[in-house]
């Protein structure tokens, strides 16, 4: 959901979903058990927060969890995150925590291989949460990389992800046909509730 001049990108509503369905499963799974845990939760999200930060809608059915959630836009500190994980210990027996691969810590979680396009490989900031919990809290702790599922889990796709981007799809071709170039489809909300968003064109 970070391309610049549209409202959302198609199917970001559909990660969203399995992101925090899987969060919830996740939870719900951990809980059960009497020894306390800590579960960290590793999402896309190389510069941008947004599907990791679509976790939260969990809050506004009444879920605890995620408990702890970090995006690669704030600031990060390991020394925060453990005073942040031993808080979250005290009040729960198993504590969700929700982060993006992309976040900086200081020693760095990079592969050193790039891909096609030049991007470092991520080599996992789950992974590296995990060691570091680990040695300085000696809990019980897992970590968890939700990888290319969350991207394409099409049977939890949403009916409207799938209407707008067959109709956004379909304006951009008829923008082509039509001669223009250039250009980009976007959609602009015209209200939240109800929610209707018409599609446009914007310089690409």
């Amino acid at each position: 959901n970070d391309l610049f001049g549209t409202d959302h990108c198609p199917g970001y509503a559909s990660a969203a979903k399995y992101i925090a369905t899987s969060c919830m499963e996740v939870y719900q799974d951990a809980r059960v058990y009497d020894t306390g845990m800590i579960c960290i939760i590793e999402i896309m999200g190389r510069h941008a927060g947004w599907l990791t930060a679509s976790s939260a809608v969990l809050h506004g059915l009444g879920e605890a969890a995620p408990h702890l959630i970090y995006v690669p836009e704030a600031e990060f500190s390991l020394e925060k995150f453990m005073k942040d994980v031993r808080q979250e210990m005290a009040k729960h027996k198993a504590v969700i925590v929700a982060v993006s691969e992309g976040i900086e810590v200081p020693e760095g979680v990079q592969s050193g291989v790039v891909d096609n396009f030049g991007h470092k490989y991520l080599s996992g900031i789950g992974s590296y949460l995990e060691r570091a919990v680990r040695e300085e809290i000696g809990c019980k702790v897992r970590s968890i990389e939700l990888n290319v599922m969350q991207r394409c889990s099409s049977h939890l796709c949403s009916r409207t992800d799938i209407d707008e981007s067959e109709a956004i799809g379909s304006a951009g071709v008829r923008c082509a046909l039509s001669g223009e170039t250039g250009k980009v489809m976007v959609f602009r909300r015209l209200n939240d509730m109800p929610y209707p968003a018409t599609i446009e064109t914007a310089d690409a």
